[in-house]
C-alpha cells in the first residue's frame, strides 16, 4: 500500500522539482496533492489526510509551522518534514514541539530528501505492523470475551461491563445474527472472511465468531431506535446476494442490557432452528416470542413430536435414551438439525419440570449446542436428566451455598485474566483460605481446577474456529507458554489441541 504525500511550498519551481525528480515509486509513496500557501495547505491536509508532509516555513497567509499546529490534532501520525532556508533556533524549537520528523535546510539535494522520506516510510511501516498486531490481539480478545458471555449465564455474572470494556466493545444496544450453511460443502473460514469484508462495506460494527456449523454476528449499535431491524434486513439481503449461498439467517430481538447477551443469543438460535427444521434455505427469520406452528408444515410436525416426547418424559435415563433415538431419526441424521431438536426438547423439558438452573444443569444445557451424532444425543440427554433430577430434588442447592455459586460464576467469567484465589476472595469479601475450603467442600474440586476447567471450556470452543491459530488460543486463555497449554489440554482431553480441532471440525 503506497503512502500519501502532500507538498506545501510557495515556490512553484521547488514544487515541480520535488514532484518530478524524486523517485516516489521506489519510495512506496505517491504525491496526492500540492499547495502554495499555508491556508490552502491546511485545507488540503484535512482533505487528503496524508501520511507524509513536506512543507516550507515562510509562506503567504499562514506559515508552515502554524499550518502544522492547526492540523496536528487531526493528523497525529503524519510525518512532517520541514524544508526551509532559515536556520533559526526559534523555528527548530517550534518544529520539535510539533513533533516534526525531520528538518532539512535549503539548498537540498534529492538524495537528502529521499533519505528522509525513506526513514519516514520505515517508521510508518513499523507503526502499521504494530497497529496490525495490536488490532489482531484486540480482535482475539473481543471474540474470547464474547464467547465467555455466550457460554455463561451473564445475567448473574459479575463484571460484564468490565469484560466488554477491556475488549473495546462500546455500544448502547445490540442484536445477534446467526448464519448457517445448509450443506457441508461451504468453507466456513472462507465465508467468515467474506462476511467480515461485507460488514465493513456496510459500516456495521460487528464481532464475528464461528461456533461449529454456525456463524455468530454480534452487531453493536449506538441507538435504541427501530432502524436496527432495517439494518439487519439489508445486511442479510446483501449477504445472501453477494455470497450467492443459500444461508439460513436467524436474528434476535434488540438487546439493551449487557447482562442478557446469552438470552439474546438463544433468541437468534431459536430463529435459526425454525428455518433449519423447516428445511428452508436462503431464508431470514426474526425471533418471535412464540415459535411458528404453521398447520401441516414440517416444523409443526417436528414441534408436535417434541411436545409428545416432553409430555411423556419421566426424567429416567432409559427415557432419555429413547427420546434421543427418536429425535435422531427425525433429524435425518443432519447434525445441525439434530442439535436444534435436542436443544428444543431440553428447553421444553426444563419448562415442564420448573427446575432451578443450577451449575450442573446449565452445563448440561450448554452441551446440547455441540451434539454431532446419535451417541452424543443420548449422552447429552442422559446427563440432562441426571442434572434435572438433582436440581429437582434440591441436591445441588443443598451442596452449594450462594457464596460458592457466586464464586463459580466469577471464575467462569474471569478465569482468562490470570485469576488468583486472592482476587476472587477480595471480590467476594471473604478470606482466601475460607473461600478455598468452602469451594472444595461443596464441589469436591479445588479453586485451581475450576479455573482450569473454565479456561479449557473456552479453548474447546475457540479450537472449532480454524481462523484462530492454536498458539493464539493458548495466549487467549492465559497461557504465555504454549507447552504449558498443550500439556494441560492433553491431560484433560486425552488428546492434543490439534487432534481435538481435527476431530471437531473434520479437517
Amino acid at each position: 500500500m503506497s503512502y500519501k504525500v502532500v507538498i506545501v511550498e510557495d515556490n512553484p519551481a521547488t514544487v515541480r522539482s520535488l514532484v518530478k525528480t524524486i523517485r516516489w515509486d521506489q519510495l512506496d509513496c505517491t504525491v496526492a496533492a500540492t499547495a502554495t500557501d499555508g491556508e490552502s495547505g491546511r485545507k488540503t491536509l484535512l482533505t487528503c489526510r496524508p501520511d507524509i508532509l513536506l512543507t516550507d516555513i515562510r509562506m503567504p497567509r499562514l506559515n508552515g509551522l502554524e499550518m502544522v499546529e492547526a492540523v496536528r490534532q487531526e493528523l497525529p501520525d503524519c510525518k512532517v518534514i520541514i524544508i526551509t532556508g532559515y536556520d533559526q533556533f526559534q523555528y527548530a524549537s517550534q518544529a520539535i514541539k510539533l513533533a516534526a520528523f525531520d528538518y532539512l535546510l535549503k539548498p537540498i539535494q534529492n538524495e537528502e530528501v529521499e533519505r528522509s522520506i525513506r526513514r519516514a516510510v520505515s517508521t510508518l511501516n513499523a507503526q502499521r505492523q504494530n497497529d496490525s498486531t495490536l488490532e489482531q490481539a484486540m480482535d482475539l480478545k473481543r471474540r474470547t470475551h464474547l464467547l465467555l458471555l455466550l457460554t455463561n449465564d451473564s445475567q448473574r455474572g459479575q463484571g460484564v461491563s468490565e469484560l466488554l470494556g477491556e475488549a473495546g466493545m462500546d455500544f448502547q444496544t445490540y442484536y445477534i445474527m446467526m448464519m448457517q450453511a445448509p450443506t457441508g460443502e461451504v468453507s466456513m473460514p472462507g465465508l467468515l472472511t467474506r462476511l467480515e469484508a461485507l460488514y465493513r462495506e456496510l459500516h456495521i460494527s460487528v464481532v464475528l465468531l464461528l461456533l461449529y456449523d454456525s456463524i455468530i454476528a454480534f452487531v453493536m449499535r449506538q441507538d435504541d431506535g427501530d432502524a436496527w431491524r432495517e439494518q439487519a434486513e439489508n445486511a442479510a439481503a446483501d449477504i445472501l446476494h453477494k455470497t450467492g449461498l443459500p444461508l439460513r439467517i436467524g436474528v434476535s430481538s434488540l438487546g439493551t442490557s449487557r447482562h442478557r447477551i446469552r438470552q439474546i443469543y438463544h433468541q437468534a438460535r431459536q430463529a435459526l432452528w425454525e428455518i433449519a427444521l423447516n428445511h428452508d434455505e436462503g431464508q431470514l427469520r426474526f425471533y418471535q416470542e412464540e415459535p411458528s406452528k404453521q398447520a401441516g408444515g414440517r416444523l409443526a410436525g417436528l414441534q408436535s413430536q417434541v411436545d409428545r416426547l416432553v409430555t411423556n418424559a419421566d426424567l429416567s435415563d432409559e427415557y432419555a435414551e429413547q427420546a434421543a433415538t427418536v429425535l435422531a431419526e427425525q433429524s435425518g441424521n443432519q447434525y445441525s438439525n439434530l442439535r436444534a431438536l435436542i436443544t428444543l426438547y431440553s428447553l421444553e423439558l426444563t419448562k415442564k419440570y420448573h427446575c432451578p438452573h443450577e451449575e450442573a444443569l446449565e452445563s448440561a444445557l450448554c452441551s446440547t449446542w455441540f451434539v454431532s451424532s446419535g451417541e452424543d444425543a443420548r449422552h447429552c440427554l442422559v446427563r440432562l436428566s441426571q442434572a434435572m433430577r438433582n436440581a429437582k430434588d434440591g441436591d445441588q442447592s443443598a451442596k452449594q451455598s450462594l457464596l460458592t455459586r457466586n464464586a463459580l460464576q466469577y471464575i467462569r467469567l474471569h478465569a482468562l485474566e490470570g485469576l488468583r484465589l486472592d482476587d476472587a476472595a477480595e471480590k467476594l469479601c471473604v478470606s482466601a483460605n475460607y473461600l478455598s475450603a468452602l469451594i472444595r467442600k461443596e464441589t469436591g474440586t479445588t479453586f485451581h481446577d475450576h479455573v482450569l476447567e473454565a479456561k479449557m471450556n473456552v479453548a474447546r470452543t475457540m479450537l472449532a474456529d480454524p481462523r484462530i491459530l492454536v498458539e493464539e488460543v493458548s495466549r487467549a486463555v492465559g497461557y504465555n507458554n504454549y507447552v504449558s497449554f498443550y500439556n494441560a489440554f492433553k491431560r484433560i482431553e486425552h488428546m492434543t489441541p490439534t487432534e481435538y480441532r481435527n476431530l471437531k471440525v473434520g479437517l
